[in-house]
Formats: C-alpha cells, structure tokens, sequence
C-alpha cells in the first residue's frame, strides 16, 4: 500500500482523539513500540510559546535543551542511513482494491524449524528509491503482528495497529519490546490501505526477531541465522533483484549504516600498505585465541574507514576470506567456511558475515586474499573481526597473531579486537536497532531546537542591531545636542564678551574722544588765524569722525540685522556729529521701506556717506547742508547738496576720494552723480537698487577708510 503523505497528516490529527482509546488498548497487548508516538516531553516545536519572556533567556533555555538532547543521543547508535539503489527491500503486490477475488489482507510468514525465543521484534522501512537517501517508501499504516507458540493451535496478537495508523517512522526502525513469547512461526498482516486510490501496496527494509535473554537484554537476531533455520514466505510479492526481493527481509542489510555509538572513541582500524612481494604467497593470516572452547555461531568482518574522507566503501577489504575453527591450536580437521568474490557480497558500506552452526572452538584463523590496490599499492583495511554466539562476543580483547603483516604492521593488530571501528564502539544489534528507535524523537526534536535556536538568535541579532541604530542614533543626538548647546554657549560668551567691549568702548574710548572733540573745538576758538588754527580744525574733524564711527560700531555690534530706516537715520546722526556748526537739512522718506540690509551694502554705504561728510566738513566751508532721501521706482537716492566754496571736479586732488566712492557706487550695483562749480557749492547723489541692499556683492571692494 502507497505511503501517502497527505493522509498521514490527516491521520495524525485523529491520533490526538484517539490516545485515551489507545491507552487502554496498550493496557491488554503485549508488546509496546518504543516510540510509537512522539513522547510528550518532546512533542514542543519551534512554533510553541517560550516559556521565558525575554529572548536572550529562551536561547540560554534552547541552548540548555539542546546540551541535553546531544548528551542523550551521544550514548545512543550513531544515525548514519545509508541507501541503497541496488537493494531496496520487500515490496508487495501492486493491488487493485476494486477488483474482486483480491485478498483484504497481506501476509508475511516467518517460520522457524525449532522454538524461538522472542522477546522483541523490530521493522525497518525501505528507502524511496526515488529519492536518494530520502524519507522512508510505503510503510505498513494498519499491520498486526501475531506468534504461534510452541504447542498452540492459534495465533496470539503481540502487536495491533489495525485500529488506525501506525505514525510516520521517518528514517528509523519501529521496535516492539517485551513480547516474550516462545514460537514456531510469526506472522505479520498487512491491511490495504482504503485511503489509497488506485494500486495499494507497501514495503519494507527488513524484520528483526531478536531472541530474548534471562538477563533482560535485546538478544541476538534470529532472522537472519540462516541455515535454513528460518523459512520466510509471503501472501504475494513483487520480485525483481537486484532491487526487490523476499530474501531482503532477513539479510541483515537494512540502510541504517554500521551498528556503531554516536560517541567517538580513540581507535584507529588497521591500514597495512603492502611493498612490492608482498605479502608472501599473496596470502595474510591471522590467528585469533579466544582463550578457551567456545560455541561460534557468527563471524563479523567490518570494513575499514577510508583515510583522508575519500568516499570509498569496504576500503582494502580482501576478495577471497577461508574462515578455520579449531579447537586446538593445529588446526587439525578444522571447520573450514569458504567466502569468494566478498568485495560483490558487500554492499554500501555493511559488514561481511560469516555464518556457522554454533561449532565449539577455540582458535579462529582466517586467510585472507585478493587486496585490492590504491595509487598502486596493495592494500589491506579491515576495522575489526567480531567472534559471536548469539549475543555474545568472544573475540574483544582475546590474543591474536598474524603471518604475512610487514613487522612495522603488527603492533596494530590489537585493533582488530578493541570492539571499536571507525572510531566508535561497536553495539549488538538488537542494542544498535533499539537504539535507533529510541533517538527518532530525540532526534526530530534536536532539529525542532536548532531550527527556533537559529530563529531566535536571528531575531535577537535584529533586536540588537535596532538597539545598536537606536543607541548609535542617541549618542549622535546628544553629540549633535552638546555640540549645539556649546556653540550656544560659545556665543553667548562672545556675546557677553562682545556686549562688554562695545559697553567699554562705547563708554570709555566714546567719552574720550568725546572730550577731545569739545576741547580741539575751544582750542580753534582760541587759537589765532594760521596754520595752528588750521591744524586744530582738522584735529577737531577727526575727533569727530572717530566718535560718529565708534558709535555707529557700537550700534552695528547691538544690531542682529540692519534694516534701511534705522540705518538712514544712523547716517543722518553721523552727518550731525561731524559736520559741527554747520547747518544740516533733512528730508527722508515717511514710507522708507523696512529692508534688511546685508553688511557689506551697510559697509559701502556708511563709508561712501563718510568720505561725502568728511569733505563737505573740511573742504566745504559751507554754512548749510541739506540731506535728501528717497525711496521709488525699485531705487534708493541719497542727495548732500551744500552752499560751500565749490571745486572744479576735472582738477579736484585725490585728498577727496571721488574714486573711492565711485567704485563703492559700481560695487553696489548704482551710479554717482558729482554737480560743483566754485562759488556755486557742491551735489552729491547716490542712486542704487533697493534689491541690491539685500544682496551681498558679488566681490567686496577693498578701500581704506
């Protein structure tokens, strides 16, 4: 019967409904799987609440589950499935269930030629053989496993899933312990599978009859015995080696990999590299003494591991094995069994078995032939030789000898009898297979840790970059805040600082000079006509000036920005200042408009009013000045017009700065007009945009003062 996914899932929500049913039906059978559901402690998956709140806690708690499973599954068997393409398993018929006179039920049938000991049985699935090394292919949903015991007339049920499905075993064996029954023959019903349209069918990888012990533990497999112990015999089957066939049901080859712990141990296996001649006769021997006679049933050769992970199955293992069982130490008469042609009977990395009839024995030789060659050497690779009855291992630890080994070689030979391989401990079968089963939940639920552990800490790495933007992105705001708030503070000492050098000026050098213009000014008064009055007056002027300036500096340090009208009305107080006892008219406008004024148009404009003061105060002599301003038609026009002595401008001397002032007129983007005549007096005009007040010049016109 088809495996089908789809209806698993669907029947694994009824699983839920059913458990309280289930319990009571495990109650009255007589043999329980290992996991045949997914324990509770388990069954929490990546999607389940976290018990801690904060994140970092639910990893330390993952982390901590995750510790434990590993130490759990650490002293289980090592999970190693191997498939293999050229021995699936058993396959049954593929059954029309519409059709009639087909049988409900498929039947496997184990019979054995003497009583068998059960005390557990195990199922192994097959692989897909569409998928390589993929999810296990058709396992029984509905099966019932029954014994006839020795004496009994009827079947007794020891395992019943008949009543629903059998959950997915994935890549793992089902193991059913505790059925202690002494038997003939076991018998496994299959139902059809009603879910599956069209052809039902199902397979498996192998079936495991473990005998059972007076010591409680998983005993040998009697499966596979041979001999023709056991007889294995089926309702129908589909046959078609090397892939399908009914004798893979109990040849010991399941996929499961080699029966080892998934710890590691410090032992290496036995790599002899042979020179050329050797070995003598082609032909290396090893002698193991068990110490005394001991019943031999079943010899195990494993295969060495390859060196450097080379991807090489039965690494150096012999072609041609002669096994001899003594018990003496001549091999007289010995129990001789022949293996030829081993490398074809080893399949994908399984072990070689030599199978006798428990013969009592001491001593072991085996000869052994055929190495292959690797980079042109022969070689010989083998990790251990297993000596067992039954459950029993005779060989671990026991004397062995070789002929044939160079010398150097010899002292590896007790690596042969460690109970490792592969640098792991070597398990029976049954302790291998019970194993497997038992890690199956372990198993899924690792990798349901490590996914939310994977989840979680991506999700904590985001957490913290967020935290890391939001606590990079504070740090930057107080930077940006202190840099700000010290650049605040910077000015407002300045600005203190600035405030306190104008107030000192202002009070101080202002009072000073102050001073100064008052005394020159009586001086003139005093002072006789000449050169001495002469220079008075020009001390007088410059007193003057010095003072208009200083107070002008003081009001543009106390000004945040400098609008046209007060600035107007600065030029009308300097003319007022400098020209003394000369009489000023004003005339300004009463809509002046209320615009800013850049500091290099304020710059031109106070200087090119200065050096007009300047030379109406000194070379003027005039008795009346008058000031006239407007502001129409986009244009500013400052006229100073007096009633002085005039001047010819064409022979005028550089001492009144008309260049000067022409080209601070150009810089602002205006013109001056220049009116005298001598006797006539003189008319100086200013006309200038009003945009371009608000505009710094396009380059800053250096003139001294």
């Amino acid at each position: 019967m088809g495996y089908d996914t789809s209806a698993l899932r669907s029947a694994t929500g009824r699983v839920a409904s059913a458990i309280a049913a289930m319990l009571s039906f495990l109650a009255t059978a007589s043999a329980e799987p290992v996991d045949p559901r997914f324990p509770a402690e388990l069954r929490a998956g990546p999607d389940s609440p976290a018990p801690a709140r904060r994140l970092s806690a639910r990893i330390r708690q993952l982390e901590d589950e995750r510790e434990q499973l590993l130490q759990k599954i650490s002293v289980l068997p090592q999970h190693d499935p191997k498939f293999m393409a050229d021995h699936l398993g058993f396959h049954s018929l593929f059954d029309d269930p519409g059709s009639a006179g087909n049988l409900p039920l498929h039947r496997l049938l184990f019979k054995a030629n003497r009583p068998l000991e059960i005390g557990a049985i195990a199922l192994a699935p097959a692989f897909n053989p569409l998928e390589y090394g993929g999810n296990p292919y058709a396992f029984p949903r509905r099966f019932r496993i029954e014994v006839l015991e020795e004496g009994a007339e009827a079947f007794v049920t020891v395992v019943d899933w008949m009543q629903e499905d059998f959950p997915d075993p994935g890549p793992y064996p089902v193991f059913f312990s505790d059925i202690n029954r002494i038997a003939r023959e076991i018998r496994i019903t299959v139902a059809k599978d009603v879910q599956q349209s069209g052809a039902a069918y199902y397979a498996l990888g192998e079936v495991y009859l473990f005998r059972q012990t007076a010591d409680a533990r998983v005993g040998a497999n009697m499966a596979t015995w041979g001999d023709d112990s056991l007889t294995v015999m089926a309702s129908d089957s589909f046959g078609m080696k090397p892939l399908w066939s009914l004798e893979y049901l109990n040849d010991g080859a399941a996929g499961f990999g080699f029966p080892l712990s998934d710890a590691t141990v410090e032992s290496d296996d036995l790599l002899v590299t042979f020179k050329e001649g050797e070995p003598a006769g082609g032909q290396v021997q090893v002698i193991l003494d068990l110490g005394k006679v001991k019943p031999i049933g079943r010899i195990h050769f494993w295969p060495a591991e390859a060196p450097h992970l080379l991807a090489l199955p039965s690494f150096g293992f012999p072609q041609k094995v002669l096994v001899e069982l003594s018990a003496g130490p001549g091999f007289n008469r010995p129990k001789k069994i022949v293996s030829k042609n081993v490398g074809d009977r080893m399949f994908r990395d399984n072990l070689f078995s030599v199978v006798g009839t428990s013969y009592n024995a001491r001593f072991v030789r085996i000869t052994m032939e055929g190495f292959p060659e690797y980079r042109g050497q022969r070689i010989l690779g083998l990790g251990e030789i297993l000596v067992s009855q039954n459950e029993y291992i005779h060989s671990i630890g026991c004397k062995i000898t070789a002929n044939g080994l160079p010398k150097e070689a010899l002292e590896q030979l007790p690596r042969l009898v460690d109970g490792c391989s592969r640098h792991r401990r070597i398990m029976s079968q049954g302790e291998w297979i019970r194993g497997l089963a038992k890690r199956r939940p372990l198993d899924r639920r690792l990798a349901a840790v490590e996914q939310e552990l994977a989840v979680a800490r991506a999700r904590l790495r985001r957490v913290q970059l967020q935290w890391s933007i939001w606590i990079g992105g504070l740090l930057c705001l107080g930077l940006l805040c202190a840099m700000v708030l010290q650049r605040l503070q910077r000015r407002r000492v300045l600005g203190q600082l600035k405030w306190r050098i104008t107030r000192d000026l202002h009070d101080e050098v202002g009072s000073s000079l102050g001073s100064i213009a008052l005394t020159t000014e009586q001086l003139e008064h005093l002072a006789p006509p000449g050169e001495m009055k002469e220079e008075l007056t020009d001390l007088s002027l410059m007193a003057r000036e010095a003072c208009a300036s200083l107070r002008e500096v003081v009001w543009v340090i106390d000004q945040k920005t400098i609008r046209l009208p007060a600035l107007l009305h600065k030029l009308v107080e300097r003319a007022e200042r400098v020209l003394g006892r000369t009489g000023l008219a004003v005339d300004l406008p009463q809509d002046c408009p209320d615009l800013v004024v850049s500091l290099t148009a304020k710059r031109h404009l106070i200087m090119f009013f200065k050096e007009v003061v300047h030379n109406c105060a000194r070379h003027a002599h005039a008795t009346l000045a008058q000031l006239s301003v407007t502001a129409s038609d986009g244009q500013l026009r400052i006229s100073v017009a007096d009633n002085g002595c005039g001047f010819d401008p064409v022979s005028v001397s550089d001492g009144w700065g008309l260049a000067s002032m022409r080209q601070r007129a150009e810089e602002l983007g205006g013109a001056m007009k220049l009116r005298s005549h001598p006797g006539e007096g003189t008319t100086v005009e200013l006309e200038i945009p009003l945009d371009a007040l608000r505009n710094e010049p396009r380059r800053a016109y250096k003139t001294s003062n």
